[in-house]
């Protein structure tokens, strides 16, 4: 049983999204003269009070990020320490998160666990929670520590300016000031869904390979992530650094949207790489977001499709999709796929994902990689989706039509992977869920199955077997998302049961298969070298080097 957790929050919708729907949700509170915080206190704690609480104790900042920025923004005053419930920060230099103003005020230079407050007695400290989302959690936490003397930062603002919404925009944007910084002609910054993969790697990695005097900084969610020396990571929240990146680099790439409150200058160069590869199934951009009549969503397709000065795509009908779904007239270089260019290299990959995971090498693998189910409501709340694989049955069938033994990859859609820590697996099933790099599991595995992910064309470029499994078909393609390409005309055999899935996989003919993906690769403009990266990388150079225009 696989359960898939709803989540769409994305990099470049999160501040525009998340704004407006707290206004939404913050106007009927201003309206509702009855409201209370569910936390008594932050309905009448005010600068004031904090002002003077804090004399003579030991201050804490509970919650790294915007409302922190805020704070040193605009307050002179000393504190002890940052804490964070993220386990991935503690221990870093707080400045990779916030303005590097916060080193002079604070004593403790790193990120803090909560457990640092074991070491004071109660009366002699006070919290001020910084987090903007969930306060009235960390306060409850706190209460659960038998700490009583905290304040609310977003609250306090909120009662001194007499609007939630209004406050929370000033805290958020007070440090998104016009600057004139110069455009430095060899940084480059590049954004990949907040990790490290996809086209942005590859061309990267090339870049590196092309020349040495170029300043590359990666916008990422997760500064403990692992590139090679060259690359130079911001993290995404501290909005000053990652502002100040963006406003001085000469050229953007990019696989998803800049967020709204991101202006490209006259001199700068906007590359839209996508983040998927040569063929997409389902629609996206404008033909998603009009579907969708999301009002948010269509303003970034808007704001973003002004500003691309080219996109890179993969084949004849990515170049149409691309220019249909991001409403582009621009130049558009057909490079190919470059995070797809690993799939000519397996045994490497094969022996890295083997190793990784501690996999017998002799054993066959076989990765399930089903999509993320989207339920669309009023606030756009998380669900669960049960998708139902008989991974017994499979892997049965599996060894009766290619022999061997199997192992079994699990890998949830980055928009829900963590869903799958709260799965019970068998033991031949390993979550590869938070694997960095989708494409060195692609090149890795034998068998592809999965369902409505555009991943399922990468194994064809390389004739893999590749294995549709979807039970939710009518309801997916009549009522969540709009395909691009008629499901019955794909190269691969469709099973809505596992039945069905298990015959598939007993009947499969490789000489038929291949047949069918040759004639669908060559019908869509799909040819793949495992050299794309190289021909993006040297576009890229030239745009530094001012080759091209």
């Amino acid at each position: 049983m696989v359960f898939i957790l709803i989540y769409f929050e994305k990099f470049a919708l999160s501040i525009a999204k998340g704004m407006i729907l707290n206004m939404d949700i913050k106007e009927n509170i201003l309206d509702d003269t009855n409201h209370r915080f569910g936390i008594d206190k932050f309905n009448f704690q005010t600068w004031e009070d904090f002002d003077n609480f804090k004399k003579n104790k030991f201050v804490f900042i509970f919650g790294i990020g915007y409302g922190a920025d805020f704070y040193f923004e605009n307050y002179t005053e000393n504190i002890v320490g940052i804490i964070d419930n993220d386990e991935k920060k503690h221990g870093l230099p707080i400045n990779l998160f916030i303005d590097k103003i916060a080193l002079d005020k604070c004593q403790e230079k790193k990120v803090l666990d909560v457990s640092v407050l074991k070491q004071y007695k109660n009366d002699n400290i006070v919290i001020l929670i910084a987090n903007l989302k969930a306060f009235e959690q960390i306060a409850e936490q706190l209460e659960h520590l038998g700490i009583c003397n905290y304040f609310s930062l977003l609250t306090m603002e909120a009662i001194r300016r007499k609007s939630f919404i209004t406050a929370k925009d000033h805290i958020t944007n007070s440090i998104i000031t016009k600057r004139t910084d110069k455009i430095e002609q060899n940084k480059l910054v590049f954004y990949t869904t907040g990790g490290y993969f996809g086209h942005g790697k590859y061309i990267a990695e090339q870049l590196l390979k092309l020349r040495n005097d170029l300043d590359i900084v990666w916008i990422v969610n997760d500064l403990t992530l692992n590139v090679p020396k060259g690359i130079r990571l911001v993290y995404w929240k501290n909005r000053k650094k990652y502002i100040h990146e963006m406003r001085t680099a000469k050229i953007w790439i990019h696989d998803d949207m800049v967020p709204l409150d991101i202006q490209k200058r006259p001199e700068q160069i906007y590359v839209q790489v996508k983040h998927w590869s040569s063929v997409t199934l389902k629609t996206f951009g404008f033909d998603f977001t009009t579907f969708r009549n999301d009002a948010v969503e269509i303003a970034m397709c808007k704001h973003n499709s002004e500003m691309i000065d080219y996109i890179i795509t993969g084949s004849k009908f990515d170049t149409d999709t691309c220019r249909s779904g991001f409403g582009f007239k621009g130049k558009i270089i057909q490079a190919g796929s470059s995070r797809s260019d690993v799939l000519f290299n397996e045994s490497k990959y094969r022996q890295k994902i083997c190793s990784f995971y501690n996999l017998d090498n002799s054993k066959k693998i076989l990765l399930y990689a089903p999509t993320f189910r989207y339920k669309q409501d009023e606030y756009n709340i998380r669900e669960a989706y049960e998708t139902n694989i008989d991974y017994e049955l499979i892997v049965d069938k599996l060894a009766s039509r290619f022999s061997d033994e199997w192992s079994v990859l699990l890998r949830l859609h980055p928009l829900v992977s963590e869903a799958s820590k709260s799965m019970k697996l068998l033991n031949y099933v390993i979550d590869a869920s938070d694997y960095p790099d989708s494409q060195e599991l692609v090149a890795a595995a034998d068998v592809m199955i999965t369902d409505y992910s555009s991943i399922m064309f990468e194994p064809a470029f390389v004739r893999k077997p590749v294995f549709l499994f979807a039970p939710d078909r009518k309801e997916y393609i009549n009522g969540e998302r709009k395909l691009l390409i008629d499901y019955d005309t794909l190269p691969f055999s469709i099973a809505e049961s596992n039945e069905d899935l298990a015959n598939n996989i007993e009947n499969f003919n490789q000489e038929e298969y291949v047949r069918q993906v040759d004639e669908f690769m060559e019908k869509y403009g799909v040819h793949e070298d495992g050299h794309a990266s190289e021909r993006a990388a040297k576009f890229i150079s030239d745009l530094v080097d001012g080759i091209r225009s």
